[in-house]
């Protein structure tokens, strides 16, 4: 397929970092700041835009109830609703990575009569790793949403497209999406995200003597998310009040927000073990969807992939274009093995499950242990950009608020340098366990975020420094793979935790070894791991 055009470009209403608070530079529209933080740096990758939304004319959902807050149509109900008693939800709930950012309110019920810190404790320094918001899909025609849309501009192209009944819409429809940049769902995600956190953590900031470093990659989705994310927080005025150190994000490049990029090894065909088990899965749960359809539609061979596709085209089209034709396709039980195939690409991956997972979350930590007991760098070197580390300009260990841009897999990735064994459950390719921790629908849809409360409490039962870990607001409850005491609140002493993964997280990850040795010679592996190295 060709490579897709920009039709009409998203106008990047942000700017950010400017010089001082009286000195902003607002001469190039791409945000670039001072000399020290440069934030047009190019590596923005393969982007393309999609054609501008019409939802008004396009929608054709008749409900009772209203939209919700966000612009696009999340109101479309499964196939077969009524008789599996089902709801939207179950469908942008159920869309993996690509689902549109919600709490992960069902995630760990034990811990939800602990939302609100101790009475005795109070917030001391934060660390959020943030994914970026809604975007399109990958530059990529061989998969998915692109490869689907190819095939119809094929069938079409050669006049044999024939379409009827749930499927008479693709007579007229055409591939309309970009790639790779954010959309504007995404925008608002992070833009609300932003303000979220300005709410919570905003008291932070107060009496630092320099402007915070906020951190983010190159690429332009993770750019533009840090940029909306800091007019949520800061406001219209964002760029004179933070510096974003944005981080190459390029093969080769050290940068612990992309660190896929430097362990050569994570991006070898044989490391990607995900992608193997759902393509083994995808024969399984795409059978009965391709039947069904089939019989309305001669020209194309409706496969697992291109099921697959459609799918995926539910999710990438009602972020990018406010509603989807092909949502109310798919059943309730359809959509949560749509989810499960996405679960074991991320876990097979970066995750438990994948020789390199520890490894390619292990550089964030380091840095993280480092911030969070504001000690300068000093290794161990696993993936750092080590000029920016060792200057405390670019890696200062003073703030009580940290916030970095990453992406979906990073996330996963660092959840397993960290020993989160909560999300460690092995994913068998052949059934779901509905009970099942991990479910990336729930861990890292768009704009999830990973957040470190540093609690200072001084009460009878809790006296001293406390460490507590969230996923999209869900308090995780930490336990003895993280160096814990197990409590009923998820709170654990903070030099526990910090001990134990500064004894075990480096170490267990064998970050040398499986990222630059060989299988077979340094290492062996036949098949996905259990603990996220060899």
């Amino acid at each position: 397929m060709t490579r897709l055009v920009a039709l009409f470009p998203l106008l990047c209403a942000a700017l950010v970092s400017g010089e001082t608070a009286t000195a902003s530079n607002y001469n190039n529209v791409t945000g670039t700041s001072n000399k020290a933080f440069p934030t047009d740096v190019g590596f923005e990758g393969n982007v393309a835009y999609s054609k501008s939304p019409f939802l008004a004319q396009n929608d054709k959902v008749n409900s009772s109830q209203f939209m919700s807050c966000y612009g696009v149509e999340t109101r479309v109900e499964p196939l077969h609703h009524q008789s599996d008693n089902a709801t939207s939800d179950d469908i942008f709930r159920n869309l993996g990575t690509t689902s549109v950012y919600h709490s992960a309110d069902d995630l760990f019920p034990e811990t939800k009569g602990y939302g609100p810190i101790p009475n005795q404790c109070s917030v001391k320094q934060v660390h959020i790793l943030h994914r970026h918001g809604a975007r399109n899909p990958t530059s990529s025609a061989t998969e998915g949403a692109p490869l689907f849309g190819a095939a119809v501009w094929n069938a079409t192209k050669a006049k044999k497209l024939q379409a009827s009944g749930p499927l008479d819409f693709l007579n007229r429809w055409n591939y309309s999406l970009g790639a790779e940049v954010l959309v504007h769902q995404g925008a608002q995600e992070l833009f609300d995200s932003g303000v979220h956190h300005y709410y919570q953590y905003a008291k932070l900031l107060d009496g630092l003597k320099h402007k915070p470093v906020f951190r983010t990659t190159s690429q332009s989705r993770m750019l533009d998310s840090a940029r909306y994310w800091s007019l949520g927080f800061f406001g219209w005025d964002a760029p004179s009040k933070f510096h974003l150190e944005v981080l190459t994000e390029e093969s080769g490049q050290n940068n612990t927000l992309a660190p896929y990029e430097y362990c050569t090894n994570a991006n070898e065909d044989a490391f990607y073990l995900g992608d193997e088990l759902s393509t083994e899965w995808q024969k399984v749960y795409t059978k009965s969807a391709a039947k069904r359809l089939q019989k309305y539609v001669q020209g194309i061979k409706l496969d697992s992939t291109f099921i697959y596709g459609m799918m995926s085209l539910c999710a990438y089209e009602t972020v990018a274009l406010g509603y989807s034709h092909f949502c109310p396709l798919f059943t309730k039980e359809e959509y949560e093995h749509y989810e499960y195939d996405i679960d074991l690409q991320f876990m097979g991956d970066y995750g438990f499950m994948n020789p390199t997972g520890r490894a390619q979350g292990i550089g964030w930590v380091v840095e993280m242990l480092d911030r969070m007991n504001m000690t300068k760098f000093d290794g161990p070197i696993s993936g750092q950009n080590t000029t920016l580390d060792h200057n405390s300009t670019y890696l200062p260990v003073d703030q009580k608020l940290y916030a970095d841009f990453t992406h979906d897999d990073v996330i996963t990735s660092v959840l397993t340098a960290l020993n989160f064994k909560q999300f460690s459950e092995f994913l068998p390719a052949t059934k779901p366990n509905p009970n099942r921790r991990y479910r990336s629908s729930r861990v890292t849809p768009f704009a999830a975020r990973f957040v470190l409360e540093v609690l200072d409490c001084d009460s009878d039962q809790l006296k001293g420094n406390y460490l507590r870990a969230k996923i999209n607001e869900a308090v995780i409850p930490l336990d003895k793979d993280q160096g814990c005491e197990a409590r009923p609140d998820g709170l654990c002493k903070l030099e526990s935790f910090y001990q134990y993964q500064l004894k075990h997280a480096y170490k267990d990850s064998k970050y040398n070894k499986v990222c630059f040795g060989k299988n077979g010679t340094d290492f062996t592996f036949y098949g996905p791991v259990r603990n996220g190295t060899v």
